[in-house]
């Protein structure tokens, strides 16, 4: 685990030894432990190391045996062991022990087509000297960042977008065409950030730049095969079991300790459940929970721990417990965003960050139950195609009722529904984190903005695909299809990485072995959400396993008390920051909306996210677009 970066091209000389360390040094916290360099030839490549596994000898970059392959890598690969012991049967010789090394042997014997026989997580830069290829390849579901730019013929990467920040060719430019998407998703989906011509590799990607030219090949993606029920319910929970049980066996090998992060919920005890099988030491757990706010709150809405410290007697853990502040929160919210990147308004980042900062106290590897609900349908929203077949379905005299008592409805729950079952799936749905509507972000922006959004939503070709989906998909499987490669990489797994790596400490997440999405996209939806009953099959395979106060638990996420903290604590520091005059005269936004959200504000969770957008979006701005290439602490020192 580590964090890479480099350049290639005609500007590489000029950038020069001293770029490429200030480039490494902007992301020392991704890897403690170790750096390497590599520098000639036109192309710089940078690593820094968070050691896990192959302590002594895993330095980076690792070459091959001419040494004229050169490799740098972010992650890690489970099925290294059974690659090394081919290639030696093949003809190739090892100086290391490292799961490394096994990349560059792979790259000499099949080229390209090298990173299929990957099983893992990683973001991977190869540079083939001899034939003066530079190759980016990123994992399937995307669980490693990998971003990349080209300038003057020069083609900069990086795990983090701060490293190519500090190349002093590279401008921090706001994205401005993608504020509307930023707004609508609470992310900017595709290969576009909110850093004007800075991309992502995307997720199952290899980009490979040759003769100051690069193409992008797709070598996976997630197939819903649309066939008949292929086996009872026991074949399907039996081999999801299996598949786990081979997951987390791979995922806990490590010459470091290896620690659990704890809900008490049905994914996060699975995991414990199954390490608890294979591992023959204590096993550390870490939870957090936030302190009660001031308003009126239910426990459910901003704490775990009871429940995980339950879960955690109940397996005989190691457990460790963290108790959030407001307070803590205010101070911290600005490098939270700082290691995010980007603006990236996801308040699961809060809790996360501090877990983070808690268990690296204690262990450097965590495993974690990220993915299980994007491939197993563990969100309510998925029961959505259910009920507006349901609704569709009744008399025309019964609906047409339905919709003339519509404007009598208490809350706009009802209207939205009705409004929504008469689009296509392709029209309504817009993932999990949808914040603002398309009538209320026409009028939240400007004028200027508000046309480019229009135009961004016509032309983008990687999100209108998802919006032509093939219609012989059910409904679940589309809206799922979206989430693994949408919503996943674009906020779940970018906030991990991003929170772990900012307290350095590897994340593993076992639900994402590609092996077990692949067999996820067989099993009929009917399978995944059953009446009320999200991750249906899931729960079937650990029925005989798992305590019952986890199996019949009611899903409650991960508790941010958002609403009520917006109401009180963090209320006024929202305020007083977007609507600033320093806010107001970037001329993004509408003041007089801004206004009444906090006018109208009675403790929604809708409203709640909204505001928690905009504020996250302006201090983003602060930090990184008012003081492009400062340090942290000069960026810090203008909010």
């Amino acid at each position: 685990m580590c964090g890479i970066c480099g350049f290639s091209g005609d500007m590489a000389n000029y950038l020069g030894e001293n770029n490429l360390r200030e480039m490494l040094d902007i992301i020392i916290h991704r890897g403690p432990d170790d750096e390497g360099t590599y520098f000639k030839n036109y192309t710089a490549l940078g690593m820094r190391r968070l050691s896990i596994i192959d302590l002594k000898s895993g330095h980076q970059p690792i070459h091959n045996e001419e040494k004229d392959i050169y490799v740098v890598f972010n992650g890690e690969i489970y099925n290294f062991q059974s690659l090394r012991t081919d290639m030696i049967i093949k003809g190739h010789k090892f100086y290391t022990s490292s799961d490394t090394e096994v990349i560059v042997h792979l790259y000499e014997e099949y080229g390209d087509e090298f990173v299929s026989y990957l099983n893992g997580m990683f973001a991977i830069c190869i540079w083939d000297e001899k034939n003066r290829k530079l190759l980016l390849a990123r994992d399937r579901l995307g669980i490693k960042p990998l971003y990349y730019t080209f300038k003057n013929n020069t083609i900069i990467f990086g795990s983090e977008i701060k490293s190519l920040l500090k190349c002093k060719i590279v401008d921090a430019e706001l994205n401005y065409s993608k504020i509307g998407a930023l707004l609508s998703y609470r992310y900017v989906p595709g290969t576009e950030t909110m850093f004007k011509d800075i991309f992502e590799v995307m997720p199952g990607n290899i980009l490979i730049y040759s003769n100051k030219k690069f193409k992008i090949k797709k070598y996976w993606d997630i197939e819903f095969k649309d066939n008949p029920d292929i086996g009872e319910e026991f074949y399907y929970a039996n081999k999801t079991l299996t598949l786990i049980d081979s997951s987390i066996s791979k995922r806990i090998v490590s010459d470091v300790p290896i620690g659990i992060f704890l809900s008490g919920g049905l994914d996060s005890t699975i995991i414990l459940s199954e390490v608890s099988k294979f591992y023959d030491k204590t096993i550390k757990t870490f939870s957090v929970g936030f302190e009660k706010p001031k308003s009126k709150t239910d426990i459910n809405d901003y704490s775990e721990l009871a429940l995980s410290k339950r879960t955690a007697n109940y397996y005989g853990t190691e457990h460790y417990e963290f108790i959030i502040k407001p307070d803590d929160v205010i101070n911290d919210i600005k490098n939270i965003i700082w290691y995010m990147d980007e603006p990236l308004s996801d308040p699961t980042a809060i809790p996360l960050y501090y877990l983070s900062k808690l268990a690296k106290n204690y262990v450097k590897v965590v495993l974690s139950g990220e993915g299980a609900d994007e491939i197993f349908a563990g969100y309510t929203v998925y029961k959505e195609p259910y009920a507006v077949n349901k609704y569709n379905q009744m008399p025309k005299f019964l609906k047409d009722l339905i919709e003339s008592l519509s404007s009598r409805m208490p809350t706009n729950f009802g209207k939205d529904f009705l409004r929504r079952a008469k689009l296509p799936i392709s029209k309504r749905y817009r993932g999990v984190g949808m914040t603002f509507k398309d009538d209320e972000i026409s009028t939240l922006l400007s004028g200027d903005l508000y046309a480019l959004w229009l135009k961004d939503m016509k032309n983008d070709k990687y999100l209108n695909s998802f919006y032509h989906m093939p219609q012989w998909k059910d409904e679940v499987s589309q809206m799922l299809y979206f989430d693994q490669k949408v919503w996943l990489p674009k906020d779940v797994l970018i906030k991990s990485d991003k929170m772990t790596m900012a307290n350095s400490i590897e994340l593993r997440v076992p639900f994402l072995d590609y092996r077990i999405v692949e067999f996820a996209s067989s099993i009929p939806s009917s399978l995944k959400y059953r009446g009320n009953n999200e991750k249906y099959i899931l729960k079937k395979a650990f029925k005989d396993t798992l305590p019952s106060f986890v199996l019949n638990r009611k899903k409650n996420g991960f508790p941010v008390p958002l609403s009520s903290l917006l109401n009180l604590e963090f209320k006024n520091f929202a305020k007083d920051i977007l609507l600033s005059q320093k806010s107001l005269s970037r001329g993004y936004f509408n003041k007089q909306y801004i206004e009444n959200l906090f006018k109208k504000y009675n403790s929604t969770s809708y409203k709640g996210r909204q505001i928690w957008l905009l504020l996250t979006f302006e201090l983003w701005n602060r930090i990184f677009i008012d003081s492009s290439n400062a340090s942290l602490d000069e960026e810090m020192s203008v909010i």
